[in-house]
């Protein structure tokens, strides 16, 4: 069943606020400051930064189910986990995925708890109207983003080519704290809902932001985040005229640049920071939930590698390219290498927005969208990152307009390439997962876990 959790104990947030990080805050009824709202909140950042949620899981599970990998170390399948996800046979009982599950919906009901206190007055001291915007929007962010993340894993993909109509069986979108057991029993939403919700969320949010004068942060949500999550869930439900808004206005803002070097967007540790970078999850030594070390680093014996196929489609002198090491016939990824200071090994961010993402997004969509206005920002947005690999030896390209969808797409492909992108990607493109896995197979569907469908009596679990 979904995790309760009306006591939430802090105890590793100190990369996000400086508060005291043993407080604890028994149930609802304890929020009565600004100061719980905020460790309420802090708790559901914490739930996030997990393994199970964005600290590496999901690139994994991604790369599991599509073509960008190769198993490199099969040892790493572990039973009742990873190896029923490659071999796309999950059942309930896989306690990864109850992790998942658990944790996403653990963090809702945290951010739920914030929102119900705000809407409700619940509080009354001098920060709480400075505060209110800001903490709302941050709880609507995390609540959208943990949604978003379940049902692009737990339900059949969104068809972009019936958008509005997508009435498949989604996940609950649970937008009240669950204060009693009765609360529990949660039918499903449709997929098209559950998008809806999300993206009035997301745009609820940037307004709150807006009012809060939050429009970056370095470790938390803000109205750059909001926005540019917002640009990637309606590109992945096929709205691509907002798709396309979101993603120009991100790129527009200003707050962003492509980083010269593209190997340091994935060597942040900490409170760091690189100019690409619009929301990461902040890992330190002490409190460091990143699995992607361990899942592709050559130094640990690594879970996945890749192939000549992969290596091959970047030019030689793309700095992609540097980011596969070729040994003989084997070829590693190095996007999340190890790095060792005295002999200790660093923790590394989880870069989960970044600005390359947004200008793929801006021109595909505006080719899928039309318009000689949207082909001029496609072509900017297309030649930026290519200049961004080429560096000072990039010559402008002048692809032909009928090439240019192809191009823009095969870019993502060697932009995103292992950051959890293609799995989700092949499904938006009705592509084959891997060779005789369609897009819309129900086999690489996540069951729901079985503590959720007992304790649950309207869940329906997946075929």
């Amino acid at each position: 069943m979904v995790i309760i959790s009306l006591g939430v104990f802090i105890t590793s947030c100190e990369k996000l606020l400086d508060v005291e990080l043993n407080d604890k805050i028994p149930n609802e009824n304890a929020i009565n400051s600004t100061r719980d709202l905020q460790l309420v909140l802090n708790g559901a950042y914490d739930a996030i930064q997990s393994g199970s949620v964005l600290g590496g899981n999901l690139v994994i599970y991604a790369d599991l189910l599509a073509d960008d990998s190769k198993i490199g170390n099969e040892n790493k399948l572990n039973r009742f986990g990873k190896y029923e996800i490659y071999n796309m046979t999950s059942s309930p009982q896989i306690t990864e995925i109850a992790s998942f599950w658990g944790t996403a919906y653990a963090a809702i009901n945290r951010s739920n708890n914030v929102i119900h206190a705000i809407d409700n007055n619940l509080v009354n001291d001098p920060q709480f109207d400075l505060e209110k915007d800001r903490l709302k929007a941050e709880a609507l962010f995390i609540r959208a983003l943990c949604h978003f993340e379940l049902v692009r894993f737990f339900a059949k993909p969104y068809d972009v080519d019936n958008t509005g109509n997508n009435n498949q069986l989604g996940v609950p979108y649970r937008r009240q704290p669950s204060l009693s057991p009765d609360d529990l029993h949660m039918a499903r939403n449709s997929v098209e809902e559950v998008y809806q919700y999300i993206k009035e969320d997301l745009e609820t949010s940037k307004t709150l932001f807006a009012n809060a004068g939050v429009y970056t942060s370095n470790s938390l949500a803000s109205y750059m985040s909001a926005t540019a999550l917002l640009a990637r869930v309606c590109f992945f439900s096929g709205d691509y005229t907002k798709a396309a808004q979101n993603a120009d206005e991100v790129i527009q803002s200003g707050y962003y640049t492509l980083a010269e070097d593209y190997s340091s967007i994935f060597k942040l540790s900490g409170n760091s920071s690189n100019p690409e970078v619009i929301f990461q999850i902040v890992n330190i030594v002490t409190d460091n939930s990143n699995s992607l070390i361990d899942a592709y680093s050559r130094s640990k014996n690594p879970l996945f590698q890749t192939t000549a196929t992969i290596y091959d489609m970047y030019s030689p002198n793309d700095i992609r390219r540097q980011m596969i090491n070729k040994y003989f016939v084997i070829y590693y990824v190095k996007k999340y290498d190890e790095t060792l200071i005295d002999g200790v090994s660093q923790p590394l961010n989880r870069v989960y927005l970044r600005l390359a993402e947004m200008h793929l997004i801006r021109a595909e969509a505006n080719l899928l969208e039309g318009g000689p206005g949207n082909i001029i920002q496609a072509y900017d947005s297309y030649n930026a990152l290519r200049q961004r690999a080429f560096g000072s030896s990039y010559v402008p390209e002048s692809v032909a307009l009928n090439d240019l969808l192809d191009s823009v797409r095969n870019e993502r492909r060697r932009e995103l390439c292992f950051e959890g992108d293609r799995y989700h990607n092949l499904k938006r493109m009705k592509q084959n997962l891997r060779e005789g896995i369609s897009w819309n197979s129900d086999a690489p569907i996540f069951k729901i876990p079985a503590e959720e469908v007992s304790g649950n009596n309207l869940m329906v679990q997946n075929p």
